[in-house]
Parts: C-alpha cells; structure tokens; sequence
C-alpha cells in the first residue's frame, strides 16, 4: 500500500516524544522520559502528557505552556546523572516555591530515566502496527512494562490513568484521514491534514490531483474502481470523508465504509445531494442507525466555498470528533 506521506513535523506529532527518545537513545546518549503523572487544578496540559530530555538539555515535547519547560530540562538532566527516577512536584504545593504556574496548578511529574531501548522499540512496532497499548510504570521502584493489548472490543476503554503506584500511560494510533475524491477540494483537504499531522490515506482517478499532491510531497493510490484499495479499510480511529464534485462513484464508496468502525464519516454535497445519497444507500440496505453515520454536511464552516474555508472546515471536525472520542487532546 502507498499512503499518503505522513508530515513528521505535523502538529499532532509534537505530543509524541517517543521517537526522539528513541533516537538520542540508539545514539548512545542517556535520556529521559518526563510523564504528566498527577494534576492538582486547572492543568495545561492533559494527563500523561510527555517530554523527552537527553543529557545534553536537547528536549522534545512540551507540558506546559513554555513556563516550565526550562526547569524540567534541568531537573531530568539532574535525574539522568543520578541514575534514579523520581516523582516531582511543580506548581501548588512544590518544594520549588520560586517556579510558578499562572493557572495555579501543580503538576506531578515522574522522571523515567530507565526505560530500556528494547521497551521503546517494542512500543514503536506497535505504534506503526497502529495497535493501542499501555505502558505501566511502577511509580514506587520505576520498573516498566507494556501492557498487553485489550481486545478489540474494548479497544475504547483504554484510558490514562494512576492506579495506586501504577501509572498507566494509554497510546493510542494517531488518528487517521482515509480522503477519496479528485479536484482542488481533495487537494486542499489534504495539505491542511498533512500539516495538523494526521496520518493519511488518499485516493484519487484524478491524475492532475496526484500530481499536484506529489508536489506537495504527498502520494495518493489511484482509484480505477468503486472500491477501496487493499489495505485501506478504515479502523475505529481513522475519518473518512469523500470529496467529490460528481457524485455516481460514492455509494459502493460508502458502504464500505458504513461497514467499518470508521470514527467520522463526511462528504461533500449540498443538502439535495445528501438526501440523494441517503436514499441510495437505503436502497442498499443501510438503515437509519447506520445513515446517522454520515455527516449532513462537511465541515464546521456552512457554505464553504473556498479551498482554505473548505479544508479548515473538515480537518477542524475531524480533530473535534476525535477529541470527544479521546483520540487527540
């Protein structure tokens, strides 16, 4: 499968620490792992928040607002030269009364400067296997380990959370946009999820598309039929919206991916067209629970018509939906 390429400095990837974790580790340089463990009031940033810091203060990552960046660097520098993990209070009720956060929250931070390489790799084999997961952590002796995967079904229950002295961190898959159509609207559409940084799927019979993506540094698998590529079937955490000007192609389209646990279902059409779109898939058996499904209409902007109004309008959607569901920040 040829996906669409996945923006390494998307947006989304600024709270995914772990691969730059990884890398100064594989490069032999001591690092840590900075974990939002515990909030004390209106926190900035959620819990299970993370930052990576290598001994030389690089960081990746961030758990505040900018107030506090610079005095974690230095406290997990502190950590890795005394080869022990600790939890440490910032904020409310901190031992370090000079650093403040303006919303007057404290922060529990834990500082893991332990976690082996072979645990980071296994966590990225099942990051890229777009499989959730957790990483529990023993705040009391600072042994780690992956938890095991839950089952499908409850795939939806998995949740940051402290138990005790166990700190579960939940990952889940970045969510994804599988985008079908042809035209500037698909084009458009996109270039602003590249840039957010959610994963990307696209397909298109439009060469002129393909070729103005590939411009964009983005790839798109051809569409020859009404089907979906193999490999592209959406999951419970990819958005799948259709962008098309004409719409005879999008009813098998559809109820594939009526079929599937996508998160978010959207296509372009104005009222007339949508009511069209229902009857057809009513036709192919859909029933008003399944129609409840597709969005009335794309987007959070009414009557976009532009490119920037149109793109902003969906990729703003996809990202609201996916946060009620827990999948983003």
């Amino acid at each position: 499968m040829v996906q669409g390429s996945r923006n390494l400095s998307g947006l989304l990837d600024a709270d995914n620490v772990l691969p730059a974790l990884a890398g100064w580790r594989r490069r032999g340089k001591r690092a840590a792992l900075v974990t939002l463990a515990g909030i004390e009031g209106p926190g900035p940033r959620p819990l299970g928040a993370q930052m990576a810091v290598s001994e030389d203060g690089s960081s990746n990552g961030y758990l505040s607002g900018g107030c506090l960046e610079g005095a974690i660097a230095i406290e997990a520098q502190a950590v890795i030269r005394a080869g022990q993990n600790r939890l440490v209070r910032f904020g409310r009720g901190s031992r370090y009364f000079d650093i403040a956060l303006p919303c007057g929250s404290g922060l529990d931070l834990y500082f893991d400067q332990g976690l082996a390489l072979s645990t980071l790799e296994a966590m990225s084999r099942l990051t890229v296997a777009r499989r959730p997961f957790t990483l529990d952590t023993r705040l009391d002796d600072g042994t780690s380990a992956i938890g095991e995967p839950p089952a499908a079904d409850v795939f939806g229950e998995l949740t940051t959370r402290r138990d005790g002295d166990v700190f579960r961190r939940a990952y889940l898959p970045t969510p994804k946009l599988l985008l079908i159509g042809a035209g500037p609207a698909l084009v458009a559409i996109a270039r602003l999820a590249s840039i957010t940084g959610l994963a990307l799927d696209i397909l298109t019979p439009d060469d002129h598309a393909r070729r103005t993506l590939s411009d964009h540094g983005l790839e798109a698998m051809g569409l020859s039929t009404a089907t979906l590529s193999p490999g592209t079937a959406p999951d419970r955490w990819t958005a799948a919206v259709l962008a098309f000007h004409e719409h005879d192609r999008e009813p098998p389209l559809l109820a594939e991916i009526l079929r599937s646990p996508a998160f978010y279902i959207g296509a372009l059409g104005n009222r007339r067209v949508h009511a069209e779109r229902l009857g057809q898939l009513s036709a192919l058996g859909f029933v008003a629970q399944d129609l409840a499904r597709l969005r009335p209409s794309l987007g959070l902007i009414p009557g976009a018509k532009s490119q920037a109004t149109l793109a902003a309008g969906v990729v703003a959607d996809i990202l609201a939906e996916a946060k009620s569901r827990g999948f983003a920040d």
